[in-house]
C-alpha cells in the first residue's frame, strides 16, 4: 500500500548525479512525455507492468501540472538503490493543505480528480509538497 509520509528524496548528494530523465513539458509534449518514460522505467529496470503503472502515474501528474499548475512543468526519473523515482514539479499557486495531504477517491461520476488518488494506489510512496510557488509530486516505485 501507498504511503505519504516519510522523506522519499533519496537521490545522491554528490554534484555529478544526473537523472535517467529531465524533461520539461507542456500540453503538447505529454504524448512524447510517456514515451520518454516508458523507455527511461524499462532501462531502470521496471517490470513491464509496473512501467505502464507508472507511465500512467506520471502522465496524470503531468497532465494535473499543465491543467492546474500554470500549463508546463518537468518530469525527473533516476534510480537509487532499489526504487524508480518519478518528481513532477510545476510553478503553479500551489494546491491546497487538505487537497495536498489527503487522496480521496473521487464520486463515481466525478469528471476529474482521480490523477492524485491514481498515483497514491499505484506507487509504493507518494508524497505532495505544494506552496504557492509551485508543487512538487514524488512517486516512488520499488525495483522487483
Amino acid at each position: 500500500m501507498s504511503s505519504s509520509d516519510g522523506v522519499l528524496r533519496d537521490e545522491p548528494t554528490d554534484a555529478t548525479f544526473e537523472p535517467s530523465l529531465d524533461q520539461p513539458f507542456d500540453i503538447d509534449g505529454l504524448v512524447a512525455l510517456r514515451s520518454a518514460v516508458a523507455a527511461h522505467a524499462d532501462l531502470l529496470g521496471l517490470r513491464p507492468a509496473k512501467v505502464q503503472e507508472l507511465v500512467l502515474v506520471a502522465h496524470e501528474l503531468a497532465s494535473n501540472a499543465v491543467r492546474h499548475g500554470g500549463g508546463t512543468g518537468r518530469l525527473r526519473l533516476w534510480r537509487a538503490d532499489n526504487t524508480v523515482y518519478c518528481e513532477v514539479r510545476d510553478d503553479g499557486n500551489g494546491l491546497d493543505e487538505e487537497r495536498a495531504e489527503r487522496f480521496w477517491r473521487p464520486a463515481v461520476d466525478a469528471l476529474s480528480g482521480r490523477g492524485l488518488w491514481l498515483a497514491y494506489h499505484l506507487c509504493d510512496q507518494f508524497e505532495v509538497i505544494s506552496s504557492t510557488t509551485g508543487t512538487v509530486a514524488t512517486a516512488t516505485m520499488r525495483v522487483h
